[in-house]
């Protein structure tokens, strides 16, 4: 296992793969990475979308 050498190489490690399933976090097609409080995070597009989806449905937002 490699350590990374700096604070903003192993933030840059954290933003690069989706938090969820670990794939790489492509922002051109729809990633998004920052802080949730004070943990940072990643999604990719699908599993932005999924949780997107999933509040929507807690929240009863219906689309129009």
């Amino acid at each position: 296992m490699e350590f990374p050498e700096s604070e903003e190489e192993e933030g840059q490690h954290v933003f690069s793969t989706c938090s969820v399933c670990d794939t790489d976090t492509d922002f051109d097609s729809g990633g998004i990475a920052g802080y949730w409080g004070i943990m940072p995070v990643a999604f990719c597009e699908w599993c932005l979308s999924s949780l997107l989806d999933m509040a929507s449905q807690l929240l009863g937002v219906e689309e129009e």
